[in-house]
């Protein structure tokens, strides 16, 4: 009885304008916004309660995502959903596509506990260009630490637990760690492709590496998004085996390039639905988009953009790629609607079209 007078009351409110719409669509679901900051990162997860988590922040002003930039749309997105705070927000790494836009972030709207990794483990190359440098992880990372003043701050590790909401986070990887546990639902056997999963030498700098790699549990839903995690810290996760197991929905790592998302990774992780947050040239390369596509239980691959670099062959169908066009660039983000039970509903933000994915079956 109260639950069917909390949705009169809504429909109620949400008539007369004070309730945002989506709050009210989204009130026994999580709703996963994965804003487009064109080839950097930033998505937004908000729970039934209205509490919300935002992990990284895009470009700078003025880079990567212009006319509106990374914060101007990461606000856009906040305010659209009828969020008025931050309630946390999570720098994976300190890589400028992910950490980019926080200064101006806190300036602009209000956050509350800021999540991170601990300190600044890259050093810049050396010789390098100051235009180079000024976008370095050793230069970020102390404005970051300014920025931190008045704020809540927690340095997360592997194992830490967080819940927002009904929203529960585990913390599987956080500065080149990974648990050492299996999570609960983790498989027992060993993975075939760990027999053949080298080390890989290329990592694309020291911070990828430390990325804080979270898996979300919403009722039955497993969520998992991994930052910019690399291969080797991959390997440690799922080999010699799995501590993850499989989960309903995974955010790609590292925009789908190819010292990422190993096939061991994409197996054990068995997504049913995978977002790739990808650039049009950023990401979204032949190898990752082969492990992603051939994970086992794979119903739909998204993407926030076509990726130029890669082909026909390498993409998924227009439907599912939120902006196709580089020259006609929507600036459409991907929303994903999950359930308790584990059902998925993802909407494309440039036409409107959505796809529902049923829970998996009960094991």
């Amino acid at each position: 009885m109260m639950s069917k007078f909390r949705t009169v009351l809504g429909a109620s409110l949400a008539a007369l304008g004070l309730l945002p719409i989506a709050a009210l669509a989204a009130s026994d679901t999580l709703l996963i916004d994965s804003i487009d900051v064109e080839g950097g990162a930033a998505t937004l997860y908000i729970t039934p309660e209205g509490q919300s988590l935002l992990i990284d922040t895009g470009w700078p002003a003025n880079v990567g995502a212009k006319d509106p930039d990374s914060v101007q749309r990461i606000v856009a997105a906040a305010r659209k959903h009828g969020l008025s705070k931050l309630d946390y927000v999570l720098i994976t790494h300190y890589h400028v596509d992910h950490i980019g836009s926080v200064t101006e972030l806190l300036g602009q709207f209000p956050v509350g506990t800021l999540l991170d990794h601990g300190p600044n483990r890259e050093t810049p190359a050396p010789n390098a260009p100051a235009a180079f440098a000024a976008f370095q992880p050793a230069n970020l990372y102390p404005k970051y630490l300014e920025a931190l003043h008045g704020h809540a701050h927690r340095a997360l590790k592997a194992g830490d637990t967080l819940n927002i909401g009904s929203l529960h986070l585990t913390v599987v990887t956080s500065d080149g760690t990974a648990i050492s546990k299996p999570l609960p639902g983790a498989a027992s056997g060993a993975l075939a492709e760990c027999d053949t999963m080298k080390p890989m030498a290329e990592d694309g700098g020291e911070e990828n590496a430390r990325s804080v790699g979270v898996v979300f549990t919403f009722g039955r839903a497993r969520v998992a998004a991994l930052g910019d995690l690399t291969w080797n810290v991959e390997k440690a996760l799922v080999c010699p085996r799995d501590k993850i197991g499989p989960v309903d929905l995974l955010l790609v790592s590292h925009h789908g390039a190819h010292f990422s998302n190993s096939p061991a990774l994409l197996h054990a992780l068995s997504p049913r639905v995978a977002i790739m947050n990808n650039g049009a040239k950023k990401g979204g390369e032949p190898q990752s988009y082969e492990s992603v596509s051939r994970s086992p239980r794979l119903a739909r691959l998204w993407q926030l953009h076509f990726a130029e670099g890669s082909g026909a062959d390498h993409n998924t169908a227009e439907a599912y790629i939120a902006n196709p066009s580089a020259t006609d660039d929507k600036r459409a983000s991907l929303e994903a609607v999950v359930t308790k039970e584990g059902a998925i509903t993802v909407t494309n933000g440039r036409t409107g079209f959505k796809e529902d994915y049923p829970p998996a079956p009960r094991r």
